[in-house]
């Protein structure tokens, strides 16, 4: 029998008595449909994991088969999934093996793990139990491969190259302008698991290695209205990538009563011209991100009724980037020459941005220990426990290092002719960021929970949980206002701050409605913290210690008038961040209610509707922002302040179908409606008069998506696999040339945020691109983000002799060539290219593999 993650099954069970090890009988099978579950989950088997095309074999991306997820906000060094209603980067949560996987620095997955390590994975996208928390979102549960008494394992090998890819109209139209035919492309992925005993019965291990080697390209394309201005930048360039992954498990039987495991894991990769796509080819970085993690757990049961379960972890993780060109640097704090001579200038135009003006280098480490208790006590599962995380962080930055220009119209730019870069004109805009900065900063975290999963009646389970979060060290409690060299307006007494009060109740109901186990109504309540991204708040730490430059309408080449940068800083009124002293951790209030199906013996439906109200995002206000042409503290210049006052609204109706895997076939269709609005959380107000300006539809807005899965054991050994998704379009937003007096850029007047590919007027675009006298947009060249791909796998084995196999693989991802554009819609309006998608991923991707089993 094979029980899958969170499963309740009730079942009679024989034990017989044994001096050293019990034997345990169990008959029957998992039910289609958990009778005694509240939450919103599902669970993604080894099954689906080993048999469905995974494009890279990561294996988080199998989280899409569910619905309610995501990942359109995910960053490009992070594989990450979105949850529900965290959708945003950082609103998630990551265990694996009852440990935490998720950076504090902001928030996302800390590190992958090769595919063939993992046993399978529980999806929460709603409604998470209390043993877990700071994730205001969903979370994702994840169990790796134990060994067992047989050794067993497999060797595989994954190869694409430019003739099994077909290029996307970007690629294609700049390689034919450029001359240089198809770019060159090869991946080679390859790996090995293995398990087994070390001492049967009682001791056993488990490893896996993946290494994947990628020599790709990007493309600069500007489209029509960029062409003539920036065609000289446009072209296929070089991207190697190189990821490496290792997972070791050994588990050890001490006694009938306990069990110890222990687990490193360790990522090594290598990104490079992160950023660089479509019109834009600024701020791009190359770099290294090595992670690792070391994990011990103890389970003891020293009753039938009762469980200890013990978790300690040290993980660390570093990103170490910086502009292409230049040397992997690791040393914190600090800058010589050698590191910092390869950033650039920026400049920033309506259709184009060019220059490398990007580095940073971050360090966090973690140290967890957590303890659980599970007590059986009649028709109650009581589980308490805490968690403890010390979680020293530190950063450096040299962004913008060179400063930022931004211009107001298109003009001949090429960065290797110098003239073209001397003739510039009319700049709106320069900002820098001067001297680099390191700041250090250690979290602690702390949890406690209870939870009881009470059985009222046969036919009824109530789920009733509390949670109490703290964290010390987000607030930036330890600055000292005495530190700086004058008093710094609205600061307080940060030691004051804190968030002490955040309880979090959770609630679930599961109602056997007519007592066969095929029919169950759910609903659920619960409140989740959110973790308090540490890198957020490093600028009020830095204040008068980094000069933030900001001017308008500055003279060009020379912003600074004469004067020296340090010479300019020092006398221009200084730019500030402050956090509010009610500052807090954001949290979601969650409602869910749902209603399974069994309709045969393996398959169900599942309907669900999920609202999300968030609270308590920050947002940044400038509380020094000049009501006529002078600031309120005219020895000031911006005053930013992040204060707890954003929200966020998601409501959704999930309708899941799944065939479990039963006569040779399984498949999962998954269909989310729904509808995500927001603020713009962590950022700055657009239009100080008029906050409301802001709410509309959050940037990963999707109204429908549907996913649909399945895999076949065919006739003549063949394994066919296969996923399809379509998802509807994203919204975004019409800028003006217009900045504020902050060098916000305003929407465009009569719209505002995200309404463009929604309700976007666009008479109300082409009457301001009349005052430019600009040429009038046609809704024909507002390009749609919708996305539809159906990827295949087929495996057979060519070898069979005993327990020893030799299989071969073939997968296809998007075999009906959709173009799927994702580079995002040109939100300025000012540009000729305004709605226009001028980035895509590629219209067919095949690899063919060969894989060993024994």
């Amino acid at each position: 029998m094979v029980f899958n993650i969170g499963t309740h099954v009730d079942r009679d069970v024989s034990l017989s008595v044994g001096s050293v090890q019990e034997a345990i009988t169990v008959t029957g099978e998992v039910p289609p449909v958990d009778t005694t579950k509240g939450d919103v989950s599902g669970v993604v088997t080894s099954q689906q994991i080993e048999t469905l095309p995974v494009n890279t074999r990561q294996y988080l991306n199998l989280a899409l088969l569910m619905p309610g997820t995501t990942q359109d906000a995910s960053r490009s060094f992070y594989n990450n999934v979105q949850l529900g209603g965290g959708g945003r980067y950082y609103a998630n949560g990551f265990s694996v093996d009852g440990v935490v996987n998720t950076w504090a620095e902001m928030g996302e997955p800390r590190q992958n793990f090769p595919e063939g390590s993992v046993q399978e994975f529980k999806v929460n996208t709603n409604q998470y139990k209390a043993e877990q928390g700071l994730a205001m979102g969903g979370l994702i549960t994840v169990v790796t491969k134990s060994g067992t008494n047989q050794l067993h394992g497999d060797a595989f090998e994954y190869f694409r190259d430019a003739s099994l890819n077909r290029d996307n109209k970007f690629q294609k139209q700049t390689e034919e302008q450029q001359g240089t035919g198809k770019a060159p492309f090869r991946r080679n992925q390859f790996g090995f698991d293995l398990g087994g005993p070390i001492v049967k019965n009682r001791t056993h291990f488990y490893t896996a290695f993946e290494r994947t080697q990628t020599d790709q390209s990007f493309t600069i394309f500007t489209g029509a209205a960029g062409h003539p201005f920036y065609s000289a930048n446009e072209g296929v360039f070089d991207q190697p990538i190189h990821d490496q992954l290792f997972n070791v498990r050994i588990d050890h039987q001490i006694s009938n009563n306990q069990h110890l495991f222990g687990r490193y894991s360790q990522e090594w990769n290598l990104l490079s011209y992160q950023g660089c796509s479509g019109a834009s080819e600024s701020n791009c970085y190359t770099g290294q991100i090595p992670r690792k993690s070391v994990v011990v757990g103890h389970t003891w049961t020293p009753s039938a009724t009762t469980v200890n379960e013990a978790r300690f972890q040290y993980a660390y993780a570093s990103y170490q980037l910086g502009p292409p060109g230049a040397p992997n640097w690791t040393d914190l704090g600090s800058f010589p020459p050698e590191r910092t001579a390869q950033l650039q200038t920026v400049y920033n135009f309506p259709s184009f941005a060019y220059g490398f003006g990007y580095g940073d280098l971050g360090k966090e480490s973690r140290w967890e220990y957590k303890d659980d208790v599970t007590i059986l006590k009649g028709n109650h599962s009581i589980k308490f426990g805490a968690d403890t995380s010390h979680i020293p962080f530190g950063d450096d930055t040299d962004i913008n290092l060179k400063g930022t220009w931004t211009f107001s119209t298109d003009q001949l730019f090429n960065p290797k002719d110098p003239a073209t870069i001397a003739n510039l004109k009319n700049p709106v805009q320069f900002t820098a960021a001067l001297p680099p900065q390191y700041t250090h900063v250690p979290v602690t975290q702390v949890g406690l929970f209870i939870q009881d999963d009470w059985r009222v009646r046969r036919d009824l389970t109530l789920s009733l949980g509390l949670r109490w979060d703290r964290e010390y060290g987000s607030f930036n409690e330890s600055l000292d206002p005495k530190s700086f060299p004058q008093p710094i307006p609205f600061l307080g007494d940060p030691s004051k701050r804190g968030d002490n009060n955040n309880f979090g109740p959770r609630f679930g109901l599961a109602w056997n409605i007519l007592g066969a186990g095929r029919d169950v109504i759910r609903a659920g309540f619960g409140v989740y913290y959110n973790n308090l991204q540490t890198l957020q708040n490093f600028g009020e730490n830095r204040n008068l210690s980094q000069c933030n430059v900001l001017i308008r309408s500055p003279s060009y080449p020379d912003p600074y008038g004469g004067q020296s940068p340090t010479a300019f800083c020092s006398t221009a009124p200084p730019n500030i961040t402050v956090i509010a002293g009610n500052y807090a951790n954001p949290y979601t209030e969650q409602f869910t209610g749902g209603y399974s199906r069994q309709l045969t013996r393996d398959f169900s439906i599942h309907v669900d509707g999920v609202f999300t109200h968030t609270l308590r995002d920050y947002r940044t206000e400038d509380l020094n922002y000049p009501a006529g042409s002078v600031r309120p503290l005219p020895a000031w210049g911006r005053i930013l302040f992040h204060d707890s006052i954003s929200q966020s609204k998601y409501k959704a109706m999930y309708i899941r179908a799944e065939k479990r895997f039963a006569r040779r076939y399984q498949f999962l269709v998954s269909y989310t409606l729904a509808s995500a609005r927001d603020d713009n959380p962590q950022s700055q107000v657009v239009t100080p008069s008029n906050y409301g300006l802001d709410w509309g539809p959050s940037s990963i807005d999707r109204r429908h998506a549907l996913v649909a899965s399945a895999s076949f054991e065919l006739p003549w050994r063949v394994t066919f696999g296969a996923i399809w998704q379509l998802r509807s379009s994203l919204p975004f937003s019409a800028f003006s040339a217009v900045l504020d007096a902050d060098g916000v850029r305003q929407y465009v007047p009569g719209t505002s945020r995200n309404q463009g590919d929604r309700d976007l007027s666009l008479a109300a675009v082409n009457t301001y691109r009349a005052t430019l006298n600009l040429a009038p947009i046609p809704a024909s060249q507002i390009d749609s983000s919708l996305v539809s791909s159906l990827d295949v796998r087929a495996s057979r084995p060519i070898f069979v002799r005993n327990e020893k196999r030799l299989e071969v693989i073939g997968q296809v991802f998007n075999v009906l060539g959709h173009l799927n554009l994702n580079a995002g819609n040109t939100s300025r309006a000012d540009s000729s290219n305004f709605g226009k998608i001028l980035g895509a991923s590629n219209l067919q991707q095949a690899e063919f593999a060969a894989r060993f089993v024994f």
